[in-house]
């Protein structure tokens, strides 16, 4: 792709600004202050580019990572643009930043939030197109399975759509069903995490998929929870939350899927 300035993007330049992203990432996942006109210029000065194709870059940047399971710079919205020389040069970066993929699921600011963040309910993501070498990226780093293993991002996601799901209830007159909406435990069927209700008093078992990334970050289903979706179709749901420190948003799917 041609900048602004007339130049193609080299492996150099892609490396340069894949790595600056990166660096801004890491220090707003820590929590620390970010100097976007500093970066910017930086950027400018080693590739020669001008703020338009950066700026284009950092939103193709943004795609990539949203697409492997990552959160983004809140100020780059994704660009679905990208090539596969971005994407290479973003894999060579998360390859060499084991950090980065530690804190893209527990960050230092997750431990300011809330017991239960408030969630606010999208409709789900239109299906992304997905060639083999983005497949394999994405598989290199599988994050949808380090969130999984994460009990407190786990726990936070829970007990954000036990309070989201009695809310509901609650709001459309039904506080008795409310109250009974809670985690699951021994002696619930294996492989949901809460116990909800519908409206007619339908049961629901419902799993919690977790993420800080946006909607379209893949996730998946142990075997335990696809043997339960598939024994009880009627009751089984996903509530998949997304963008944990933002936005907070969530969105439903059931069976039957794919």
């Amino acid at each position: 792709m041609t900048g602004e300035s007339g130049r193609e993007w080299t492996g150099a330049d892609l490396a340069v600004v894949v790595g600056d992203y990166v660096a801004q990432l890491e220090k707003t996942l820590a929590g620390k202050p970010v100097d976007r006109s500093a970066h910017d210029r930086t950027v400018r000065f080693v590739t020669g580019k001008s703020d338009m194709p950066i700026i284009w870059k950092q939103g193709e940047i943004s795609a990539v990572l949203s697409l492997i399971g990552l959160p983004i710079l809140r100020d780059q919205p994704p660009r679905w643009s990208y090539d596969t020389a971005l994407l290479e040069a973003v894999e060579e970066q998360l390859a060499a930043k084991p950090a980065l993929l530690s804190a893209a699921v527990r960050p230092a600011s997750l431990f300011t939030a809330p017991p239960a963040v408030p969630l606010i309910e999208a409709a789900p993501p239109k299906p992304m197109p997905m060639d083999e070498r983005l497949i394999r990226v994405i598989q290199r780093f599988d994050m949808g399975s380090r969130e999984a293993e994460d009990r407190f991002l786990k726990g936070l996601g829970v007990s954000s759509v036990i309070a989201f799901e009695a809310r509901r209830l609650f709001d459309r007159g039904r506080p008795d069903l409310a109250a009974k909406i809670r985690p699951s435990r021994d002696g619930d069927p294996d492989g949901c995490d809460v116990i909800g209700f519908g409206l007619d008093e339908s049961p629901r078992l419902i799993v919690v998929k977790t993420t800080l990334s946006g909607d379209v970050s893949p996730f998946g289903l142990s075997q335990t929870e696809f043997d339960l979706a598939e024994a009880r179709p009627e009751a089984f749901r996903i509530r998949r939350v997304y963008d944990l420190l933002g936005e907070a948003r969530f969105y439903r799917m059931k069976p039957p899927f794919g």
